[in-house]
């Protein structure tokens, strides 16, 4: 069990409810032409399917007497996918609003700390024939920038 570096503790020993310590992005999609709505779902599904999660993904933070307090870090071999890629759907009329007031309330939840730090929301009806990724990444894991962009890559592919 590695333990965390200095600056990677740093992040998870002030965090609070009031002063969470991940960063989130919102992405924008509009789906292909001739594609319907059914392709949201079925890339969602096909997420929840995937074996193939990186060891940076399958992470949890911990830290007890071994440790001597220390953070160190775990790997989840039991990876609970449902937790961590979520399909959400938006109220009529589907406008920026609504998907802002969505993506507020989720990046407003703390991270649960027994579980690797990440989230992925899949959201589904936005005006527009579009739909929308909201990820949520704490720091300690990976600095944001990194993370989101690797985040992004695997929607991609």
């Amino acid at each position: 069990m590695p333990l965390m570096s200095p600056m990677d503790s740093l992040f998870m020993i002030p965090e609070s409810r009031e002063q969470p310590m991940h960063v989130g992005s919102l992405q924008l999609y509009d789906l292909p032409e001739g594609a319907d709505r059914s392709m949201i779902r079925e890339t969602y599904e096909q997420m929840l399917t995937s074996v193939d999660v990186a060891p940076l993904f399958r992470r949890r933070p911990y830290r007890s007497l071994s440790t001597l307090g220390q953070w160190a870090w775990t790997e989840d071999d039991d990876i609970d996918l449902e937790h961590h890629v979520r399909h959400s759907a938006l109220p009529e009329p589907g406008r920026v609003r609504e998907l802002l007031a969505l993506a507020s309330r989720l990046h407003g939840t703390p991270l649960d700390r027994q579980r690797p730090l990440w989230e992925m929301h899949v959201i589904e009806g936005l005006e527009g024939n579009r739909f929308a990724v909201y990820s949520k990444l704490h720091h300690a894991l990976m600095d944001g920038v990194s993370g989101l962009r690797l985040l992004q890559r695997s929607l991609s592919q």
